[in-house]
């Protein structure tokens, strides 16, 4: 693994003097052929996320380049805040995935962390582990936990993805089922008071 760091698209824009151009030349460069979605959500809908305040994107750079000025995208995540529908979950299953929650078994949505992008630039696939940008996105939404709490943290993958990757990590199928487009919504449970 490199010696990386991690920057806002907020800050690294206004590093280029918001030069959109330059900007999209930088993310013309990231290639997730796996998951053209990420591909295409960070070359066409990322700034407007930014600037809107619908998620924010934190971009990983090889340190050294990026000081040279030298920028290429090695992998980026986003985070967000969002409510999900918890009406059609048994009260068993709420129990398990929010505890002691004040008014739990008649709730019918749920404040949650989202990460909704988190992905790797195929031409640096083996830089950093993806294991890396998950605990960068961790730290992150620790960060906004300390100001406005939260119990839940929840992304959306294709069922392979979930098998071998976020599984390991404790993530947990909200629905048994996925979407229309072939995506499963899953949670963890944040516990950032015994880090």
């Amino acid at each position: 693994m490199g010696n990386y760091i991690v920057i806002s698209l907020n800050d690294f824009y206004e590093n280029l003097n918001k030069d959109k151009v330059l900007l999209n030349e930088v993310f013309r460069k990231f290639s997730c052929r796996r998951e053209k979605d990420l591909e295409n959500f960070l070359h066409c809908k990322a700034l407007d996320y930014e600037l809107s305040d619908f998620g924010k994107t934190f971009l990983f750079f090889d340190k050294d380049k990026f000081l040279s000025e030298d920028y290429d995208v090695l992998a980026f995540f986003t985070i967000g805040y969002t409510s999900i529908d918890i009406s059609s979950i048994s009260k068993k299953k709420k129990r398990k995935m929010l505890g002691n929650y004040p008014g739990r078994d008649r709730l019918n949505n749920i404040p949650a962390f989202l990460i909704g992008q988190l992905g790797k630039n195929d031409n640096h696939i083996n830089y950093m582990s993806g294991e890396v940008i998950l605990n960068e996105a961790y730290s992150t939404i620790k960060k906004a936990n300390v100001i406005i709490g939260g119990k839940l943290l929840v992304l959306e993958c294709r069922g392979k993805m979930f098998e071998k990757f976020y599984k390991k990590f404790e993530f947990t199928k909200l629905y048994e089922e996925s979407d229309k487009d072939g995506l499963l919504t899953l949670y963890k449970k944040l516990n950032f008071k015994n880090d």
